[in-house]
């Protein structure tokens, strides 16, 4: 019986690339923090939203979770609001659609 094949996904190639003992550190923490070059945050960086804002809308007082918001693109800020809804009730939809108006300011 023959082996099927299955596709490995250039994100996979490019983190065996990473691994191999030529690239040096510098070099791999470089490829792997270019995501955020392309307009994304580290999804580090989404989680650490995520944790301040469960405690709700007071957070956006706090200048670290500003910081967050305004490194989000659409994609991830969509997202972000998607998950605060499922959290209720520390985030009301009217809240959830004024944070987006608050990352539009920042």
């Amino acid at each position: 019986m023959a082996r099927q094949r299955t596709k490995v996904s250039e994100d996979i190639k490019r983190f065996w690339h990473l691994l191999d003992p030529k690239v040096s550190l510098e070099r791999a923490w470089y490829e792997l923090n270019a995501r955020a070059r392309d307009g994304r945050a580290a999804e580090s960086t989404v989680e650490a939203l995520m944790y301040s804002l469960r405690r709700g809308p007071d957070a956006l007082a706090d200048p670290n979770t500003l910081r967050r918001l305004a490194e989000l693109n659409e994609r991830q800020l969509l997202a972000v609001m998607v998950r605060l809804q499922k959290i209720a009730p520390a985030w009301t939809p009217e809240q959830v659609d004024a944070l987006a108006i608050v990352r539009k300011k920042i």
